[in-house]
């Protein structure tokens, strides 16, 4: 099974397109060095084969035909003397001189077999390898001289060329095929590796991550961008938890008060005072449940980024200067000192009601958990990589530890328990502040809180 999957694999196909890509080049390394090389020694043999013939006929010219029938058996009978291949004949057509027999007279370059070769020829007749590739004259006097050189050389040129084409092409496809096992064999146990990790994650073992080589390739990549999907499925399944207990934690409390008072308006006569109170009390316990369930629907909305599609530019200058109008009277009613400095002409791209809510619930959390004669700022000011904005007090502050933690659903101070709200208001700070790509932190006031709102970018 494993020899089928690796060569299933794309990396074996890879490897096996980059060897047929090989072999292409080599065959046209082959046909161009094939063809120069053939052209560069036949046109070497060509000029060796004229040179000589040309000599021969200027001799006959001048000397007689006697002189060259006396040069060629010198040529051809003497021993370490023989270079060539010579066919003399007269103007009848007899032989006078030569190692070749049956030459048909005729001018041009002609390619001969080695049946031509007379009985004295030092080479086999039956070596393949062996063809005569030479030219034939007729002479002033009516004689024909037919002279030749043996193609060895070019033939055996060719053959080697040809051979080790195919030594290398077979080379090239081993190693081809070498490498594409070798790297289908280390690329199965990746992908063996993930769909391992994937299974233990659906069978239950949420904390199982993708080993991870170090590489930096494309699996590697694809590993670490699995783990971060995972470790932001097993936040989201970690959250869902706490909110669930959450809910059920500080809903007990209002659902219990609730079905209690309405026990207690059924012993109540209608129309009582007592009864009227109890009516009225069931009534605000649940409109505190409602309002807890559409804080709830609220960040679920933000959270989704839908209302990213809203987005526009805006005054963001505007958004502070109406929460600061809205709030400082608020302030001033709880006997706290509310400053305000926020700078002009400021914008920002987002939801203008969103940043306002966020604004409004940071205000009013320093407005509620801080004793009377507080002092509270709101600020905004320009920076060189956008625009800053704070919401400052001078109360009690937030415990570093717990910093953090007040930006879960639900989540509240020991200290807050006896103020109103359901803890949900810097959940909804968070989810709109990561909904803009806002900046949020938490830092100590000496004394108080600072709430530190980072804009990237705003103009």
């Amino acid at each position: 099974m494993l020899i089928p999957r690796l060569l299933s694999t794309a990396s074996f196909r890879l490897s096996t397109l980059y060897g047929a890509v090989t072999i292409v080049c080599f065959a046209i390394l082959l046909a161009v060095t094939y063809w120069t090389a053939t052209a560069a020694l036949r046109e070497q043999l060509r000029l060796e084969v004229q040179n000589e013939l040309h000599t021969l006929a200027v001799e006959a010219e001048s000397d007689g035909v006697g002189t060259i029938v006396r040069d060629i058996n010198e040529r051809t009978v003497l021993p370490g003397k023989v270079g060539g291949y010579y066919f003399l004949s007269g103007k009848d057509g007899v032989k006078l001189a030569g190692n070749l027999d049956a030459v048909v007279p005729g001018e041009g370059w002609r390619e001969l077999g080695f049946e031509h070769v007379a009985g004295n020829a030092s080479v086999s007749q039956a070596d393949e390898d062996h063809e005569l590739w030479g030219q034939g004259n007729r002479l002033s006097d009516g004689s024909f001289l037919f002279v030749a050189q043996d193609a060895f050389r070019v033939l055996s040129a060719q053959e080697a060329i040809i051979n080790s084409f195919l030594w290398s092409a077979g080379t090239a496809i081993l190693l081809a095929i070498f490498a594409g096992l070798v790297l289908s064999r280390g690329f199965l146990r990746q992908i063996d590796a993930i769909n391992a990790t994937s299974q233990a994650i659906m069978d239950g073992d949420l904390r199982q991550r993708i080993p991870v080589k170090g590489t930096s390739d494309e699996i590697d990549r694809l590993s670490m961008n699995l783990n971060r999907l995972f470790d932001s499925n097993h936040s989201l399944l970690e959250s869902l938890k706490q909110v669930s207990t959450n809910i059920a934690h500080d809903l007990r409390t209002p659902l219990s008060r609730l079905r209690q008072g309405l026990e207690e308006l059924k012993l109540k006569p209608a129309g009582t005072p007592e009864h009227d109170g109890a009516v009225d009390a069931a009534i605000a316990e649940s409109d505190q449940l409602l309002a807890t369930f559409s804080a709830l629907l609220r960040i679920a909305q933000i959270e989704s980024g839908t209302r990213r599609s809203a987005f526009k530019n805006l005054d963001l200058t505007q958004v502070f200067d109406r929460v600061a109008s809205a709030y400082s009277a608020v302030a001033e009613d709880e006997g706290k000192t509310f400053i305000a400095e926020i700078a002009p002409g400021l914008s920002y791209r987002g939801d203008s009601d969103l940043l306002l809510q966020m604004i409004a619930n940071l205000l009013e959390n320093a407005i509620r958990h801080t004793p009377p004669q507080s002092q509270i700022w709101l600020t905004l000011r320009p920076m060189d990589t956008g625009a800053v904005a704070t919401v400052a007090d001078s109360g009690p502050g937030i415990p570093t530890a717990e910093r953090e933690k007040v930006f879960e659903r639900f989540y509240r101070l020991d200290s807050s328990r006896t103020t109103a709200g359901n803890g949900m208001g810097l959940a909804l700070v968070a989810a709109v502040a990561d909904l803009h790509g806002i900046g949020i932190s938490l830092a100590d006031n000496q004394p108080g809180l600072t709430v530190a709102i980072n804009f990237p970018g705003s103009a």
